[in-house]
């Protein structure tokens, strides 16, 4: 899933903490971080922008997929 906006990085990062299943942001050096498990990915989340290629996660539960989906969807709304 890529991000290409993300208004507010506290609701996303609460959204995260509540997801069932981990949540992993892929950097753009091959590494990967777990957002949900590391306040040190966490911290680095908040001071990233996605910028044009966008910020590329991926869900290890699938039944979180329809929050993420109403997040970006609110995302594009918002002024």
């Amino acid at each position: 899933m890529k991000l290409f906006s993300i208004p507010d990085a506290g609701s996303f990062l609460n959204l995260v903490n509540s997801s069932q299943g981990d949540v992993t942001l892929h950097l753009p050096d091959g590494n990967r971080l777990n957002l949900k498990r590391s306040h040190t990915a966490q911290q680095l989340f908040q001071i990233m922008h996605p910028g044009q290629s966008g910020l590329q996660i991926s869900l290890s539960n699938s039944a979180d997929t329809p929050a993420f989906i109403r997040y970006m969807m609110d995302a594009v709304k918002r002024p």
